[in-house]
């Protein structure tokens, strides 16, 4: 079983891939959350991967919390477990926070792996030029297969990425974070918002309600997907100050 966690689509088309080349079933931590389920289990012999994006060199805290809280019945000593996560340079300390979260349910890694892919967060950063994320999804392309190869033979891998200091971790955690569940104040809307619905739809949270044909974030809880900025058909949602001049983004090669 692969599961994934995307805003945007990149992980989205890393898990789609493993799970068709592995033949596997696939499934999606947004509808999980959306739908608050927090149960699965594994077939026998069956392997369970993790693909998610990283934030702030980390796994998303709302992802870290989901697994926190998930069961997995019928897991086996012999099930291969990994993560894969989509990162756009370092996915920092993403494999370690894994390690914890499923070490408290009895479950060891297997591997681990990283795949680079274009930088979507706007708030922050402007967008790299079409050229560029081209060329960055085809050497992601070159990635991921030799990812499925590595999980085709079982391969027992760690991520090689230079660890963060202790103070920079600790800053992260006490700042970050917390900044990543209240981002929802940060949001607001232009005139060329149409009403259409899709963010509401597509919140893994379910934060975002329409009042009067508009949409309002109705508590702080945001999983910083950012799927309801990068998504809209009208590019009416912002985030902050910067984004109605950063453009969007959404992995050219999934249908979301």
């Amino acid at each position: 079983m692969i599961l994934y966690f995307s805003g945007t689509g990149n992980s989205k088309y890393c898990a789609q891939k493993i799970a068709t080349k592995m033949s596997s079933d696939l499934c999606s931590i947004n509808e999980m959350m959306k739908n608050q389920m927090t149960v699965i289990e594994i077939k026998e012999s069956q392997l369970l991967g993790f693909v998610c994006p990283t934030y702030n060199f980390d796994m998303s805290y709302a992802v870290a919390e989901f697994l926190d809280n998930l069961v997995i019945k019928n897991i086996s000593d012999q099930c291969y477990v990994f993560p894969v996560f989509t990162c756009g340079k370092s996915c920092g300390s993403a494999e370690e926070t894994m390690t914890k979260i499923l070490a408290k349910k009895e479950i060891k890694l297997n591997a681990a792996f990283k795949i680079e892919m274009p930088d979507n967060y706007i708030p922050m950063f402007s967008l790299v030029s079409k050229d560029e994320q081209t060329k960055m999804l085809n050497n992601a392309e070159i990635c991921l297969n030799k990812v499925i190869e590595s999980i085709k033979s079982q391969e027992h891998a760690t991520i090689t990425t230079k660890q963060m200091p202790a103070p920079m971790k600790f800053l992260i955690k006490k700042t970050a974070i917390p900044s990543q569940r209240k981002a929802t104040k940060n949001f607001w809307i232009n005139d060329n918002c149409i009403g259409c619905g899709l963010c509401e739809t597509i919140c893994p949270k379910n934060l975002i309600k329409l009042q009067n044909g508009k949409p309002i974030w109705i508590k702080d809880d945001c999983a910083c997907c950012l799927g309801c900025i990068h998504r809209c058909p009208t590019q009416a949602i912002q985030y902050g100050k910067k984004t109605e001049k950063t453009g969007r983004y959404t992995n050219p090669n999934v249908k979301l």
